[in-house]
């Protein structure tokens, strides 16, 4: 008899779980509380939980979670949220792949500065509308990868966000912004959309090496 398993696969780029451990690692100290927004099925619930951390999961949509041990928080972001986190010694949030799908990003991210002490953190990303792979979709279609109106993940992606327009909401919501990088490794996108893509990595202006070829802005915030 085959021996099956629950353990959540997580919901994004590959790579980004990891991108996002190795900066809670660096600067979140075993042991803490960790809301992990937008937890799905859990599979970065599950990490924080490999790596010592205490999670505290919250997805409005619980169709996906499976880890059953541990409670699901379902609490809708689009409205007045910290007070449902107050009390629960929340010292840091990580929130993957959800700001995108919120109404008002300046004021989850207000909000979410409420939920932590000073000197807490919070990591968060969003898709890299500047990657090459964007820019190379722009130019043709007037679109960018994860914004095209169609196909896995785009339906619901409703705020576009460039990183450093999220770094500007991340200081007007009164965040210090710590770096920046990118992460998440984009499938085959084909002989055309890849050559397209060479020609916007070389042609194109960049921040970093990083910006070009991955999918994701990561974002570390520390409020002071």
């Amino acid at each position: 008899m085959s021996e099956t398993t629950t353990d959540p696969e997580p919901m994004c780029l590959p790579g980004l779980h990891e991108a996002v451990a190795r900066k809670i690692a660096h600067h979140v100290s075993p042991g803490s509380r960790i809301l992990d927004i937008a937890a799905g099925g859990g599979a970065f619930t599950r990490r924080l939980l490999d790596m010592g951390m205490s999670a505290i999961p919250n997805d409005i949509d619980g169709r996906w979670w499976r880890i059953p041990e541990i409670e699901l928080m379902r609490v809708d972001l689009n409205t007045a949220f910290t007070r449902d986190f107050a009390g629960s010694g929340v010292e840091a949030i990580a929130a993957i792949e959800v700001i995108e799908h919120l109404e008002n990003p300046r004021d989850f991210l207000r909000q979410c500065r409420e939920i932590v002490p000073a000197g807490g953190f919070m990591f968060v990303t969003t898709p890299n509308v500047t990657s090459a792979a964007s820019r190379a979709m722009f130019l043709g279609s007037g679109r960018t990868v994860f914004f095209a109106g169609g196909g896995p993940c785009a339906g619901d992606h409703i705020t576009f966000l460039p990183w450093w327009l999220l770094g500007g909401h991340a200081e007007a919501a009164g965040w210090e912004v710590v770096d920046t990088t990118f992460a998440g490794r984009y499938a085959n996108l084909g002989f055309k959309a890849s050559i397209s893509r060479f020609m916007a990595a070389m042609l194109g202006r960049y921040d970093s090496p990083d910006e070009k070829k991955f999918g994701c802005a990561l974002m570390t915030l520390r409020k002071s």
